[in-house]
């Protein structure tokens, strides 16, 4: 009987349970969304227990639709990173919803490091940057907003952890606290050279380590699953999502590059072993590490709006009704008129890191059309992908092709245009579902049933392709609109 891997991807949006064959070709899956709840304006919370009874949902079933007997041998777990949550031991049960990694509730807190020290202050050892982006900061502000976890925090039941180790505590027989470097490293906690929680940074911010779990590589044994359908079988991989999708594109390689489009743009690139700070707004970060070997860091570019964008155009405003609408946009006009839509809706990221930058639009006129906004809004993400691209570029980064994932990618005028204005190769990938095959596949190399080199060889194309145009005087204007968004302040 044919040996099957599987994944379990706990993404922003939802769950997802898959089962594929070595090659990561899917043979079965199912996918939940769950509720995005928004208490305040610029807060976004999940529910654990709903992203847990949906992920046992999933795989009960794919199960089913696997129609009778199959070997399942190992699953690997993927998921948003940066989000966390806080539960009790004894109880099992979350103190409050999880902060979502998007969640800016933590611009207070975020500006007392700021008003102490320069943005780029715990750079050195974790890669990052002060924004309500990562970890420590939302940790932080939990244990100094819920009683009841506040009064528990030094009685050894408080457990913290981002949704991998809530899914890996909650599936295992053996309840393990676990976590994988790569998520580690989205913490602002986790000491990039010694892959280990960082004693001064959890006096920082008053974290006991007691709560936090023991940092793994990202194929190692996480223990093994107690569901009825899996009983037994080993997790032998946990990686943070946009890790999985690097794997699920092979960049194994130094210089190889993605960029994953959804709800955010996510783009990165290996830089092999050597840890790298940019000066350039990057972050740095694990893009994984096999058991007993040394870790592979990355450069990574977060673009805070994607997708949300397009549906915020949507269904907000009504510029489009469908897909379709939107991509006519490219076709009955040459150009954006003139029109720039900066997305900073919850400040800018890469390159800038500037949590007070404003959404903006500039360059209207009588002649503006709503095609000029939507194709407007087309080129923002690309132009957005651009300044990632040129950070890496400017940080050493040789950076000539790009594979490309995630939903947006379905849009071949968007692509095109993205090939256009960053004047690189985009390589769209046949199996599209690069970050739950990715952490599949990387379970079955914890299992050695794979290698890296038939991950690459597995590694199929479906389209490529090419700029054909020149944006370079369009982008040019786009930095000064830009300029603009980091410009404008709100009178308090």
């Amino acid at each position: 009987m044919q040996s099957l891997i599987g994944s379990i991807d706990s993404s922003t949006t939802g769950t997802r349970f898959t089962i594929c064959n070595l090659k990561g070709e899917q043979l079965s899956y199912h996918y939940i969304t769950h509720k995005q709840i928004t208490p305040h304006q610029g807060w976004l919370e999940h529910d654990p227990i709903e992203i847990l009874n949906n992920t046992n949902e999933c795989i009960k079933q794919a199960y089913k639709k696997m129609n009778g007997l199959h070997k399942l041998v190992t699953i690997g777990v993927t998921n948003q990173r940066e989000t966390v949550v806080a539960w009790n031991k004894q109880t099992g049960y979350p103190y409050m919803n999880a902060i979502v990694w998007s969640d800016t509730r933590t611009h207070d807190i975020c500006q007392e490091y700021l008003n102490k020290h320069p943005k780029n202050y715990f750079q050195q050892k974790t890669g990052l940057p002060i924004n309500t982006y990562f970890s420590s900061y939302k940790l932080k502000w939990m244990i100094e907003n819920n009683q009841s976890l506040k009064d528990d925090l030094n009685t050894g039941n408080v457990l913290f952890g981002t949704i991998d180790c809530w899914i890996v505590w909650n599936l295992t027989r053996e309840k393990n606290h676990l976590t994988d470097v790569t998520n580690a490293s989205r913490t602002n906690l986790m000491n990039l050279h010694t892959l280990q929680w960082d004693e001064e940074l959890l006096k920082q911010f008053n974290i006991p380590k007691s709560c936090l779990p023991q940092i793994q590589a990202s194929t190692s044994n996480f223990g093994t699953l107690k569901i009825d359908e899996y009983e037994g079988v080993p997790i032998n991989c946990v990686l943070g999502d946009q890790q999985a999708a690097a794997i699920g594109h092979a960049l194994f390689h130094e210089g190889d590059c993605k960029n994953t489009q959804g709800s955010g743009l996510f783009i990165m690139a290996n830089i092999g072993q050597e840890i790298k700070i940019s000066e350039y707004g990057l972050l740095t970060t694990v893009l994984y590490q096999k058991e007993n070997e040394k870790p592979i860091y990355a450069f990574e570019g977060a673009v805070e709006s994607g997708g949300q964008l397009f549906n915020w155009a949507k269904d907000k405003l009504q510029w489009f009704d469908n897909w379709e609408q939107l991509s006519q946009s490219t076709v009955n006009t040459e150009d954006n008129g003139g029109v720039y839509i900066v997305p900073a809706f919850s400040g800018l990221f890469t390159p800038f890191w500037n949590f007070d930058a404003t959404g903006t639009i500039i360059g209207l006129s009588y002649y503006t059309t709503k095609d000029h906004l939507r194709r407007a809004i087309l080129e923002s993400v690309c132009y957005r992908t651009k300044d990632v691209i040129k950070a890496m570029e400017l940080s050493g980064i040789k950076i000539n092709k790009i594979h490309v994932d995630g939903g947006l990618t379905k849009n071949k005028e968007l692509m095109q245009l993205q090939a256009d204005i960053t004047q690189k190769k985009l390589v769209y990938p046949e199996i599209i579902e690069s970050t739950a095959s990715g952490a599949a596949m990387f379970a079955g190399v914890g299992l050695k049933l794979l290698t890296e080199q038939e991950i690459i060889q597995n590694m199929k194309v479906q389209q490529i392709y090419e700029g054909k145009k020149s944006y370079d005087k369009q982008y040019k204007q786009w930095e000064l609109a830009v300029n603009c968004a980091l410009q404008f302040k709100k009178i308090e």
